[in-house]
Order: structure tokens, then sequence, then C-alpha cells
């Protein structure tokens, strides 16, 4: 069934409170051992603060690079694009053993269609007006395809406000390890997998969030891990500069 995307507004800020509240932040493990000094442990004032900032941090630069590889239905999938969190859109270039396809996404809906990448192996720009008959598209199903429930979960990665530090702290997020992006340090945090205070009977562990942060000392995240079932599926984020989305304006 082909359908047109509907504009970008208060229903995709809906759909990722709910993905928060749901899952809170979301990232995955990457199967590396800590040191016996670096110990998972809960995040200090300090950590919980920086840890605040991520979300508005992506926000507050508009455009976001990604790019990452993942399992779906059977057939692996390269995605390489942009989300901007400004416009609530993301686009992006799916290849694997298939025609290549442009995908599109706002809090709603999904859509793809047949297209090349261009020579960076991005999406081509501009993005082919959604009411186009090319697009085939679908409501967003978190429950139903992993890839829709990445994309939902990248969504979710920028918010217009800092979150509360406090907040995070209650509700169980956790310092992992030091680590390095593209030769980068960076400090790991498990996000909380919750958005309400834990009663204090709860045990939190390493490996209860299923959403995992990977952010500099500036508070801009370079990485993200995302258990999807039993697996982790890692999202890049360079730091190259990144186009702006938009649709395309309606004619008459």
């Amino acid at each position: 069934m082909r359908r047109t995307f509907p504009a970008p507004g208060t229903a995709w800020v809906a759909a990722v409170t709910a993905l928060v509240a749901l899952s809170a932040l979301l990232v995955g493990c990457s199967g590396e051992r800590a040191a016996a000094s670096e110990q998972p442990r809960p995040v200090t004032t300090e950590e919980s603060q920086l840890l605040a900032t991520i979300r508005f941090n992506n926000f507050d630069a508009g455009s976001r690079p990604f790019r990452a590889d993942m399992t779906e239905k059977g057939a692996d999938l390269h995605l390489q694009g942009w989300i901007d969190y400004g416009s609530h859109l993301g686009y992006g270039q799916v290849t694997g053993s298939f025609t290549p396809q442009a995908l599109l996404w706002n809090g709603k809906t999904v859509g793809v269609h047949d297209s090349p990448p261009d020579p960076d192996g991005n999406p081509v720009l501009p993005i082919l007006d959604p009411a186009d008959q090319t697009w085939v598209s679908h409501p967003l199903n978190a429950a139903t395809s992993r890839l829709d429930a990445l994309l939902v979960t990248l969504g979710g990665l920028g918010s217009d406000r800092p979150d509360n530090p406090v907040l995070l702290q209650q509700a169980g997020a956790m310092w992992l390890r030091t680590d390095t992006v593209d030769g980068i340090p960076v400090t790991v945090f498990a996000s909380p997998p919750t958005d309400k205070p834990l009663d204090g009977t709860t045990k939190i562990t390493a490996d209860t969030s299923p959403l995992r942060l990977w952010v500099d000392a500036a508070a801009l995240l370079r990485r993200a891990e995302v258990r999807l079932g039993s697996d982790w599926v890692t999202v890049d984020f360079p730091t190259a500069q990144a186009p702006r989305l938009a649709l395309p304006k309606a004619s008459g």
C-alpha cells in the first residue's frame, strides 16, 4: 500500500516521548570487557549533567550524520545518512544485496523508494516529494520491525531542552567505562532503563539498559549501541557537516 507522509509536528514529539517512556534513551552492549579498574557504577552528579546534555546538543546541532549496519528479516542492511533533530526528519541510504533505496522517516511514517546513493554513499538530495507515488510507506511500528525500532530510537536522541540530571541518576543511569572513538576520548554511559526513579529494590547492572552512549567531553554523542532483541546494533555519528533536511513544499 502506498501512503504519503504526514507533515512533522507534535505527533513526532508524542511518539518520541512514548519511546522514552518505554525504553528511556536506548544503547546496546559492545561486547568489550571493562578492565578491573573500570567496573560499571551509578553516574556521579557531574556525569549525570554531561549525560543530560546529549540530546539537547543533538537538537542544537540541527542535523547529524549517521551510519549503521543491521539485519532485518534475514537481510543485511547498511544505513547511512542524516537525522535532522530540528525538522524531526531522518533521511538515509539503504544498501545490501538488493536494489539501493532511499529511506525517509518522521515520528509516524517510514517510506522507501529505489534510488542509487550519491558518490559519498548518502541518499541523493533534494528529497523526493513524499506525495510522489514512487514512495512505498507504512506507519512506524517498533514492535514488529527491527528497522522501525532503530529509526524510532535514533529519532529519540534529540530534544529541545536538556534532560533532568537528577532524574537520570534516580532512574539508574550508569557509567560503564572510558573509551575512544576515532581517536577522541569518550565516556560510555548506559542510559536509564526507565524514565521514573527506581524504587530502591531493583538491581541495575551494565546490561539492564537497552541503550549505551559514547560521549565526548563536550557532551557530543559519537556512537550509540541499541539492543534489538538479542542483537546489538552500533550507530556511529561522525562529526562531518550534515545538511538540514526539509520536505518539498506542497504546490498550489
